[in-house]
């Protein structure tokens, strides 16, 4: 139940994304080299789920498309189970230094990534859409603005289809569509998804806080200018371990880290 914008600042593209889930995951910054490629991630520590970019200005996040899938995790995660094999699939990805491999590893790689997939570089961001039970589509863009929810638009029988949770999709993605549309600061993206336009426990709300979804963090990727932002609700998370570097010795990081953290 995430959203994923790419969004436009001065002739370069952001990519950005609220996390929502249904249980407190605990959350890292990895920050390494994969295959040669200096890479950071955001992962969970719970499901080794990850996205985030590389030296190359290539940079990933995803949405869910599996109508239930975020809801389920909860039972998964109780369990003692690791429910997503994407984290691998999306680390992989992230370690190619051309946007063509990225997306190839993306699609290929261990079955593929699932859902909505933003890949991007500063000039262009292509579009993924893909389940278990559709084949991958593409699309690209290079100056727009775009949103995806939780449901299909290349595949438009994918994700939500109908109900109140299709309407949640729909409304969330429009609301996000018309905050983003007036932002020209990178600094003002991820408050401007905090925004609440409903009642607390609202289901339309971009920051969710429901009793079956929880918004738990924020990333934004700033692809020109290599950084990484990790914005966490500090009540939502279980635990914020830290920062884990690995690098040669001697070797000077080209990507810059920040992380905040704010009150539910």
């Amino acid at each position: 139940m995430c959203i994923i914008v790419s969004k436009n600042i001065n002739g370069s593209k952001v990519l950005a994304k609220n996390r929502d889930r249904a249980y407190k995951p605990s959350l890292e910054i990895v920050h390494t080299i994969i295959n040669g490629v200096e890479v950071v991630y955001l992962r969970d520590t719970i499901t080794d789920w990850s996205e985030g970019m590389n030296e190359y200005g290539i940079g990933l996040v995803n949405t869910a498309l599996m109508v239930g899938y975020d809801e389920n995790e909860k039972k998964i995660v109780k369990k003692g189970g690791k429910p997503s094999k994407d984290g691998r699939r999306i680390r992989r990805a992230l370690s190619q230094k051309k946007i063509k491999d990225t997306v190839n590893s993306a699609i290929t790689f261990n079955g593929g990534i699932k859902g909505h997939t933003f890949i991007s570089t500063p000039k262009r961001m292509i579009a993924i859409e893909t389940t278990s039970n559709h084949e991958p589509k593409f699309k690209l863009f290079n100056e727009e603005d775009v949103v995806r929810t939780n449901h299909g638009h290349l595949h438009h029988n994918a994700g939500y289809t109908k109900g109140k949770d299709y309407l949640s999709s729909k409304i969330r993605k429009l609301t996000a569509e018309k905050l983003i549309d007036d932002i020209n600061n990178l600094d003002e993206i991820l408050p401007a998804l905090r925004k609440k336009f409903y009642k607390k426990d609202s289901n339309h709300n971009l920051k969710r806080d429901t009793n079956k979804m929880f918004t738990s963090s924020q990333l934004l990727l700033d692809l020109e200018n290599k950084l990484f932002k990790l914005t966490y609700i500090e009540n939502n998370i279980d635990e914020f371990v830290g920062i884990r570097k690995s690098f040669p010795k001697g070797y000077e990081p080209k990507i810059k880290i920040v992380v905040t953290k704010v009150k539910s």
